[in-house]
């Protein structure tokens, strides 16, 4: 029996371009593989396709280990996990691939959660020991963002794009090519019946203000207060970046006080 692929699998993968593709199977047939194909105990790979890919077409016996899990929500988490852990990649890319982990870490709490309920029950009846500890309850989402590098705003801000922004803004974002902040304005101001410029973020301020006679007193009001806090110069005592921004665009203090707020 031999190794197969997973379509489910398979199309959790960030892809890679044809040449970079040639330049592995160029080090395969010079040097052999590095690494060894990880597999399931069904020969079903997990971590590795691209170089089992390289393989059948060199017409190479690849080198593979076969790892178990426990069930197969375990051994689907282990695909994306090692996936997250690919260098070269995007925020969203990041995001895009953790986002089917976030449905996996919500079943696997879930089953913390019944498993934890059954050790508080046998406890009280004196059939587990006494320094058992409960199953800890993290956040699906915190946790997810943590794996994949990113924080917790702004893998909620690339899930929201993911269902909302068009593929081609998505194929942008995959490329390094726009930010996850910029193309996650444009969301929120479509939804709310703005059309932003794409080469203005200053688009969806200046379409509220023409609806809201009170907004001109409140950039008054903003922008003293911004200024105040530019003047003090307030920064972050560990890196020494400038602190405050816009908690929906990250605009900083400067900016703002550049447009007028």
């Amino acid at each position: 029996m031999s190794l197969r692929v997973n379509p489910e699998y398979e199309k959790l993968l960030p892809k890679m371009s044809t040449e970079e593709f040639e330049e592995l199977k160029t080090s395969i047939k010079r040097e052999g593989q590095h690494y060894p194909i990880v597999a399931n105990e069904d020969l079903e790979v997990l971590d590795g396709h691209h170089r089992f890919r390289a393989c059948v077409e060199l017409g190479i016996e690849p080198d593979f280990e076969v790892r178990k899990f426990e069930d197969k929500l375990l051994e689907k988490k282990f695909v994306i996990e090692t996936n997250l852990r690919r260098r070269h990649l995007t925020n969203f890319q990041l995001v895009e691939l953790a986002v089917p982990l976030l449905e996996i870490e919500k079943a696997l709490a879930k089953k913390r959660q019944a498993e934890g309920g059954k050790a508080g029950r046998d406890l009280q009846l004196g059939l587990t020991p006494d320094d058992a500890k409960p199953v800890s309850k993290g956040k699906a989402t915190e946790i997810v963002a943590k794996k994949a590098g990113v924080s917790t705003r702004t893998f909620e801000r690339g899930k929201k794009i993911l269902e909302k922004a068009s593929e081609e803004d998505k194929q942008r974002l995959r490329e390094g090519k726009a930010s996850i902040a910029k193309v996650y304005r444009e969301v929120i101001a479509k939804e709310r019946g703005f059309e932003p410029a794409a080469d203005s973020d200053s688009t969806f301020a200046a379409e509220t203000e023409a609806n809201d006679p009170r907004m001109e007193q409140n950039r008054a009001a903003l922008a003293a207060l911004l200024q105040k806090l530019v003047d003090k110069k307030v920064f972050c005592v560990f890196c020494g970046n400038a602190m405050f921004e816009c908690s929906r665009c990250h605009k900083a203090l400067r900016d703002m006080l550049k447009q007028n707020v």
